[in-house]
């Protein structure tokens, strides 16, 4: 892969309480370097937060127990894992706040260990992410990549200058 066929390929997502978000990653020419962390100063956008935290779902499906807790649950971060010298998604690490005493505000955090993303060789013994939790997985990456580029929640906002 050139220079210019370079693609970010994101590694790590986290949603910070203030709604900005940490992310980290790195070059698809460069697969051995470290990522390269990155932390956003504005807001992440609605659709951001939105997707983000949709992806629990993911994470109950793997841990289907907690689902009737589901309210107590935020998504916290999400690492990606790409197949070997490639820029292919192959497994994600889910980890969540899981909040068991409201009252208290007792949580704790959960995280899932590297699970592969399905594919049709594995049998139904495979513990592994479901192809409808993987889209939302591509979708994340996609959200992040534009957030690194300057797309924040401010930048969505329309000012209207209204002279009276």
């Amino acid at each position: 892969m050139t220079k210019e066929n370079a693609k970010i390929l994101i590694t790590k997502v986290k949603l910070n309480n203030d709604d900005t978000a940490h992310i980290e990653f790195k070059k698809s020419d460069n697969l051995g370097a470290g990522s390269t962390s990155w932390d956003g100063e504005e807001k992440v956008t609605e659709e951001f937060k939105k997707t983000f935290s949709s992806c629990k779902d993911g994470f109950l499906g793997c841990i289907p127990a907690l689902e009737p807790k589901k309210d107590n649950i935020t998504m916290n971060c999400i690492k990606f894992g790409y197949a070997k010298d490639s820029d292919k998604l192959d497994n994600a690490l889910y980890s969540i706040k899981y909040n068991f005493n409201p009252a208290n505000n007792a949580v704790v955090n959960i995280s899932t260990p590297q699970l592969p993303i399905y594919k049709d060789t594995f049998d139904e013994s495979t513990f592994c992410i479901s192809g409808k939790d993987e889209e939302a997985l591509h979708k994340v990456t996609e959200l992040a990549e534009k957030y690194l580029n300057g797309e924040t929640r401010t930048k969505q906002m329309k000012l209207e200058v209204v002279n009276d």
